[in-house]
């Protein structure tokens, strides 16, 4: 085992957050997606609603709080918000009242909220439909034809002709009105497509294969280029024909699927066991996907019990999106945020952050990143390790299991990866993942296949740390 050099003191300054220009598209490698520039490009963010606090003050009226709200979250790194296009919780969300009339405020909301995005390079995956508080307010909802509109049937929804006209006229609206927004990362087809409507794998695809090319001829016509198109499951990790649709449908660009899986996220008790299952999610699904795509978690958090200890629930989300990244995921995974009122609390965006100043070294469009946590050794057993790697690069996150030793934190252990990288000399960067800074860099060499090195631990206790490994030539300072 080759002793480790060490190149540079410690104490990096924090590297500053990307900007991106333009349309997003997949690299040319398909597992990351990269700006009209080649930079590369991960989503870093959480889900959003037009009725909650920082933009419900916009659809109320008034623009200032809004623009600071998205300020922030950019301050903070956060690249994506996920949001659909009504909220229909409340009668003042909907888009459509009745079918096929369009909310003068709504539609206000997004001709002043879709430029705010634009100035401050805020990217949005927007999905036409809040299937959820739509299917518990059926009655009332004005896709009922009780209520005057297309479908006495809840199951009729991604079938019947009436109802995929109405879809389509929604679609045709949308995208002749903002479909030409560079920030429009990309297009949910329809939210937890498998969930409230009886459909079954046959009448998903079919659904989801005319609805994209519905939305690819519109964009073309009105605006001669297209944006990227996916569609969610509520199924964490669909299996079968249901997986087939998910996974490798030939009309999607990229694979997302909510990630409620397991007490862990749904109803946590501690910080570590969702992570775990987040990270197992992320694996499963790279696993199952014929076509290389990227994928992430769109949806999740804990939905069954709603955390109310702040500093948990920042831990419990830190975790969890470190976790989400290392193990092979295209960002974050977007936490939906299950707090009184709803939104990302500051101590969550202050986690994305330090998230986002690891993510802006990686050379994501040269990373053909797959899940490597069966090659990789701790000698410390109460250490977690979560990776994903190529030939050339890797991305670890080690974590303290507070579950097996709760006092301190990681201590001084070796770290080994076989079979991963091909032999050569290799940059070994450690970050404290608090702040997100990178305090330590070592070099070494790959032979027989074998990556091992030492943990050179801050000057402080620290309960987890993130880890970059890549080619030695490539070693460049990007901050200051």
């Amino acid at each position: 085992m080759e002793s480790l050099h060490l190149l540079v003191p410690e104490g990096f300054a924090a590297p500053p957050l990307p900007s991106y220009r333009g349309y997003i598209s997949r690299t040319a490698n398909g597992r990351y997606f990269q700006d009209e520039d080649g930079k590369g490009f991960v989503v870093i963010g959480h889900n959003d609603a037009i009725t909650w606090l920082g933009l419900e003050e916009l659809l109320e009226g008034d623009p200032n709080p809004t623009e600071r709200y998205v300020a922030d979250l950019r301050a903070h790194g956060i690249t994506v918000s996920r949001i659909m296009l009504e909220y229909a919780q409340e009668r003042r969300g909907w888009l459509e009242d009745p079918v096929g009339v369009f909310s003068p405020k709504v539609v206000r909301f997004w001709d002043r909220f879709i430029p705010i995005a634009e100035r401050h390079g805020l990217y949005l995956l927007l999905t036409p439909y809040d299937t959820f508080w739509q299917v518990l307010h059926w009655r009332e909802y004005p896709y009922n034809q009780a209520r005057g509109g297309p479908i006495a049937r809840k199951s009729d929804w991604l079938t019947a002709k009436a109802s995929i006209a109405a879809h389509k006229r929604r679609w045709e609206f949308v995208i002749q009105r903002w479909g030409g927004s560079p920030n429009i990362m990309a297009w949910d087809v329809m939210n937890e497509i498998d969930l409230y409507w009886s459909g079954n794998p046959t009448q998903i695809g079919r659904y989801v294969s005319e609805i994209a090319a519905h939305i690819r001829a519109l964009e073309l016509h009105y605006w001669g280029k297209t944006h990227l198109i996916t569609v969610s499951s509520a199924t964490a990790v669909p299996q079968g024909e249901l997986g087939e649709v998910i996974y490798n449908h030939p009309d999607i660009d990229f694979v997302n699927t909510h990630l409620y899986s397991g007490a862990g996220i749904k109803a946590p008790t501690d910080t570590i066991e969702g992570a775990l299952n987040f990270s197992r999610g992320v694996a499963a699904s790279l696993e199952v996907m014929r076509y290389v795509r990227p994928y992430f978690d769109s949806e999740s958090g804990p939905i069954d019990a709603w955390i109310w200890d702040h500093q948990l629930d920042a831990q419990y989300h830190h975790n969890m999106s470190f976790a989400h990244l290392a193990a092979g995921g295209a960002g974050s995974g977007m936490r939906w945020p299950y707090s009184l009122p709803h939104h990302l609390l500051p101590a969550m965006r202050d986690n994305l952050k330090s998230l986002a100043r690891f993510a802006a070294t990686i050379e994501w469009g040269r990373f053909s990143s797959r899940n490597i946590d069966a090659w990789v050794r701790v000698s410390d057993e109460c250490v977690i390790a979560i990776g994903c790697g190529d030939s050339h690069r890797l991305i670890l996150w080690l974590c303290c299991d507070k579950r097996r030793r709760m006092a301190g934190g990681l201590a001084e252990a070796w770290v080994e990866v076989r079979d991963i990288l091909t032999d050569s000399r290799y940059r070994v960067d450690l970050w404290v993942t608090k702040g997100g800074q990178r305090y330590h860099s070592l070099d070494t060499v790959v032979e027989d296949g074998k990556l091992a090195f030492a943990l050179a631990m801050p000057g402080y206790a620290v309960d987890d740390i993130a880890i970059s490994v890549y080619p030695a030539h490539e070693y460049v300072e990007r901050w200051s």
